[in-house]
């Protein structure tokens, strides 16, 4: 219902010809918007807390707290909804790209063939040598069409498309592990009804998880996400440490563009840092460092350091590396904190 009042306040905004009730409607939505943004933009901690708990309570009240599905429960949920399937299957069609994580486990588990609706249409699948021999096309009868989750159903329906044209007799059950309700028609087997916003482990990188709420600001921890965390003892070593700045292993380079990096590394190794992202291809806006004389001054402040520079910047989304962190972090801000440590969302 919101979404539909905003769609239709906007819609008017860009008509010319507007009544009475719509003009007052839409000064009543500009002074909220411009409330909304003057209160993002105030620096006070106490008006910013007041802002994210208001955020967080409109959140849970709405039911628009996102759900957060990790690669392993993924794999525990597909290895319990095997035990359940109600007939055997010659082969399991994945539908690209994210269906194929839960179409190879299926396959994996089951000893059978893996392919996508194209390779399928050209004749061939991936096969084991040791699973027995391999079936021709003209002998496989029950295929299992597999997709890690149906929104909409257009994935499934264009996989279907492809299979559909293939001038073979096939036996076609359409599968997927998570659904919505009102989709789950959609799919002859599903394992777990999951309601948007949702978000996806397999995904990340390609998409914001913010994205599902307010502007879709994304806040995220440089070392042990974008890049593998510094080896024991380097930051007491400092030209050991200049060495790993350079030549990071990078960890996690989403393909789109992150709002602001937020990272306990020192002011000074801003040069190094920037070097290392542009190098990386990591996409940012801005990039916030820790501007005090020393190491030795940020210790046992991390946290703090994080929250008080979140509450600042009021994303929509943080991503932090460390799980004590994150769990304070999201205690004092409560903001949506994903921690990579545990791939767990505190939400």
């Amino acid at each position: 219902m919101k979404k539909k009042i905003v769609n239709y306040l906007r819609k008017a905004e860009w008509e010319g010809n507007k009544g009475p009730l719509d003009r007052l409607l839409l000064a009543v939505y500009r002074c909220y918007r411009r409330f909304r943004l003057g209160i993002r933009r105030i620096d006070d901690p106490t008006y910013s807390r007041l802002f994210l708990r208001s955020r967080n309570l409109k959140r849970n009240l709405s039911g628009s707290r996102i759900n957060f599905v990790s690669i392993d429960q993924a794999s525990i949920w597909t290895t319990e909804w095997i035990q359940a399937f109600p007939t055997q299957y010659d082969l399991v069609v994945g539908v690209p790209r994210s269906g194929m994580l839960v179409a190879s486990i299926i396959a994996l588990k089951l000893g059978k063939g893996l392919t996508t609706p194209d390779l399928l249409k050209s004749g061939d699948y991936w096969h084991s040598s040791r699973a027995g021999r391999k079936l021709s096309l003209d002998e496989i009868r029950h295929i299992l069409v597999v997709d890690d989750s149906i929104d909409k159903g257009r994935a499934m329906a264009k996989a279907m498309t492809v299979i559909e044209s293939i001038d073979k007799d096939f036996s076609v059950t359409k599968a997927a592990l998570i659904v919505r309700e009102k989709t789950k028609h959609k799919a002859d087997l599903y394992y777990k009804v999951i309601e948007p916003p949702r978000s996806f482990e397999w995904n990340l990188m390609h998409r914001k998880i913010a994205s599902y709420a307010g502007s879709g600001m994304l806040a995220t921890d440089l070392d042990g996400v974008l890049c593998a965390n510094p080896p024991r003892g380097a930051d007491e070593d400092e030209d050991w440490y200049l060495e790993w700045l350079g030549n990071a292993n990078p960890y996690f380079i989403p393909g789109f563009e992150i709002d602001v990096i937020l990272t306990c590394r020192l002011e000074q190794y801003r040069e190094p840092t920037e070097h290392w992202l542009r190098r990386n291809g990591v996409q940012f806006k801005a990039l916030q460092m820790w501007d005090v004389p020393n190491k030795d001054a940020r210790r046992g402040s991390f946290a703090r350091y994080k929250s008080d520079a979140l509450l600042r910047i009021k994303p929509d989304m943080y991503w932090e590396s460390d799980w004590e962190q994150a769990q304070t972090i999201w205690k004092e801000t409560r903001i949506p904190t994903l921690c990579f440590d545990e791939m767990t969302l505190l939400n």
